[in-house]
Order: structure tokens, then C-alpha cells, then sequence
């Protein structure tokens, strides 16, 4: 029986109704792509499928850092391991129209783990770099979404089914992107 989490990700939400988990292999060292995870811009380093797939949200292109999007996205960077990874959360009501206005950002780990609001849910997300023993390193992004209640389960269970293919894309852009800025060494 383990006792202690293996990755921040399993402290910060332990158990999910869905989760999802994209990784990439990067031929660049762990510290390179920590570097790279800083320098990455959606608007500059995302593909333009995914850009157009932000617009056909309604969402306007991210600019800045991976923090401050996640900040302006609602999220909340919830736990991190500095050049390891870095855990985001949020909670809402995900499968709404007005996703952005039906979403809270926690206060911080102790709000997320409080929170069980009926009829709405709690995501995180991470993003991991595990060092490899030939000085390659795997960038891994895995989503957890746990839902509060039944009502929430129900509602959440077909706006995943589908988003969950256009979700992938963007998450193994983002793995792409990150990967080609840390393997450029620019």
C-alpha cells in the first residue's frame, strides 16, 4: 500500500470520474524543458488547429505564460515541484454554455479539497517532466475531473465524450510545442 502520493497530481485529486493523460518524449534534458514550459506562448507556439479550435469556444487566444493563461482561465496553480511539475484546479460546471461564467477559481489546495458543491465538479491538471536515465526527459499532461454528485456525473459524462477527442489534440499541441522550444535550446 503506498503512502505518500508519487506525483502531486495524486495529492491534489486522487480519484476521478474522467481523466485523460498525454505524454511526449523530449529529446532535451528535464531543465530545458522546465526552461521551456516558462517560454511557452499559445498565441506563438500553438498550432493553428488549435488556435481555431479556441475560437470556435468563443475564447479569445491566450497570450503570456502557461501561469498567467491558467490564472485568466480560472485556474489555480494548486501544488508544484519547481523544474518537476506544477498541478492547476478549478471547479465548475463544465458542460454549460457559459463555461467561463459557471467556473471558480480555489483559493488554493485546502478551497479544492473543501469543495463538493452539488451539481458541479472539480478539475485538475498537470504538467510533469520526469527525467530519463539517457538525459531525454517525458513531458506528461494528464486532466482528472471528479464530479459532486450524480446530477453533476450525468451532465458532465456527454460534454466529455465530446470534448474529450478536441481536448487530446490541444493537450499533445501543447506537449508538441512545449517539446520543439526545449529541443530548438532557444
Amino acid at each position: 500500500m503506498r503512502t505518500a502520493p508519487w506525483t502531486l497530481l495524486e495529492e491534489v485529486l486522487p480519484e476521478a470520474d474522467h481523466h485523460s493523460r498525454h505524454e511526449r518524449h523530449v529529446h532535451a534534458s528535464a531543465e530545458d524543458v522546465a526552461r521551456a514550459i516558462e517560454r511557452y506562448v499559445v498565441g506563438r507556439d500553438s498550432s493553428h488547429l488549435v488556435r481555431l479550435l479556441i475560437r470556435m469556444r468563443g475564447l479569445r487566444i491566450p497570450s503570456g505564460p502557461i501561469r498567467d493563461v491558467l490564472k485568466r482561465s480560472g485556474f489555480t496553480v494548486l501544488a508544484e515541484r519547481p523544474g518537476e511539475e506544477i498541478v492547476a484546479g478549478t471547479t465548475g460546471r463544465f458542460w454549460t454554455l457559459r463555461e467561463q461564467a459557471n467556473m471558480e477559481a480555489p483559493l488554493d489546495l485546502e478551497d479544492f479539497h473543501a469543495f463538493e458543491r452539488p451539481g458541479w465538479a472539480k478539475a485538475a491538471m498537470t504538467l510533469r517532466i520526469e527525467q530519463r536515465s539517457d538525459g531525454s526527459s517525458t513531458l506528461v499532461t494528464e486532466t482528472r475531473v471528479l464530479c459532486m454528485d450524480e446530477r453533476a456525473r450525468r451532465r458532465f459524462a456527454p460534454y466529455w465524450a465530446l470534448i474529450r477527442v478536441f481536448s487530446g489534440w490541444i493537450r499533445r499541441d501543447l506537449l508538441g510545442g512545449i517539446a520543439r522550444i526545449a529541443e530548438s535550446g532557444s
